[in-house]
């Protein structure tokens, strides 16, 4: 166990002290959290609805769903349990860049709910993956850079952000299995799964069936024919 503890604050040493340059010091900062991102999340939010309809909006709403708890429940009672210290209070020469939170530092929230919002937008929109996965790579990069967290706090935050967003897509889409065939059949028949988020198509009219067909005349019997 403490073979564990020396390699993180070694590459939290690495990643903080030594790869640290005027380049990165003005970058990683504006990575970690700046003013673009709210109004960024407006317009993302805007274009997921314009292009991906019905597919768009339950994404949205799976996204506020799954970073809001983790954010708000998940990563929290972490970091109350496990209660470790940020590096710059229990380290020396820590080059801290950010403002000093107040919080414990396991596990990473800006991590968790970055990889949580990756597996939801790769759920429903696949060529998003790589886009969402770097930037959570690199915001998960930049909070050690910054001095706020350890090597390991951002591992386990995207560990914890990608498992709890998948284990909530799946809890939805079976309560919607089971409530919207019940409860809702008219919307589940239209749209049996919330992960596909993919509305059936309607028949044409010159594909549907008539209710009223005529049946086709039967061949007369063969006593009949005589």
């Amino acid at each position: 166990m403490d073979w564990l503890l020396k390699l993180d604050v070694d590459v939290f040493r690495l990643i903080n002290e030594n790869g640290s340059n005027p380049l990165f010091d003005k970058i990683m900062p504006f990575v970690s959290g700046n003013a673009f991102f709210y109004p960024a999340i407006v317009i993302l939010g805007l274009l997921l609805i314009c292009k991906g309809r019905s597919r768009g909006i339950i994404c949205i709403l799976m996204l506020a769903m799954t970073v809001g708890l983790c954010d708000g429940w998940i990563c929290r009672l972490i970091k109350e349990v496990v209660a470790r210290p940020r590096p710059f209070l229990t380290l020396n020469d820590v080059h801290v860049l950010i403002g000093k939170g107040g919080s414990f530092s396991m596990p990473s929230s800006h991590a968790a709910n970055w990889f949580a919002a990756t597996m939801v937008m790769a759920v429903y929109f696949r060529r998003s993956l790589w886009f969402m996965l770097s930037i959570a790579c690199l915001v998960s990069y930049s909070r050690v850079y910054n001095g706020v967290h350890y090597p390991s706090d951002v591992l386990v935050g995207a560990l914890v952000g990608a498992g709890f967003a998948a284990a909530v897509l799946w809890v939805i889409d079976s309560l919607w299995q089971f409530v919207g065939q019940k409860w809702f059949p008219l919307w589940w028949a239209n749209m049996p799964s919330l992960i596909a988020a993919k509305i059936r198509a309607q028949p044409s009219e010159d594909e549907a069936e008539p209710v009223f067909a005529p049946r086709p005349f039967a061949k007369p019997s063969s006593f009949l024919s005589l």
